[in-house]
């Protein structure tokens, strides 16, 4: 009996060095999870910052978007107002080299009409000449 007796006790005293194992384990274990715990709202916390800071990049982002979409606009109407005004341009460079080509033409038949009235000038002075010539012929006989 003695010796199941202290078969007993010594299965007693291993359970509760058992036992104190177990709850230091879980003292361990308590600390442990605290700490992971304590790490997990850390990080919530950064995530959370990070979020923000994400969303605020964003809302930049589709600011900048729009800025650009209507920048965009902008210079389509500000090509297509220099298409009009080129299209302008151009007419009126065509309408100038018409003129001056009519001009030219005008200026090209004044001058030949010229030459043409000095010709018959010429002709007129030589025939008055001539003329003269045969009435000072008459007159000297």
């Amino acid at each position: 009996m003695k010796r199941e007796l202290q078969a007993v006790e010594r299965d007693i005293m291993e359970a509760e060095v058992a036992r104190n194992g177990w709850e230091e384990k879980s003292w361990d274990l308590d600390t442990m999870i605290g700490h992971k715990f304590k790490e997990l709202e850390a990080l919530s916390i950064k995530c959370n910052q990070a979020l923000r800071s994400s969303m605020s990049k964003l809302e930049e982002l589709i600011s900048l978007q729009q800025q650009s979409v209507e920048n965009a606009a902008k210079i389509e109407a500000k090509r297509n107002r220099v298409a009009a005004l080129q299209s302008n341009c151009d007419e009126v460079e065509a309408r100038v080299n018409y003129l001056k080509k009519e001009t030219q033409n005008y200026t090209s038949r004044c001058a030949s009409e010229a030459k043409k009235l000095v010709e018959d000038v010429e002709i007129e002075t030589h025939n008055v000449d001539v003329v003269e010539r045969e009435v000072a012929e008459v007159l000297e006989v």
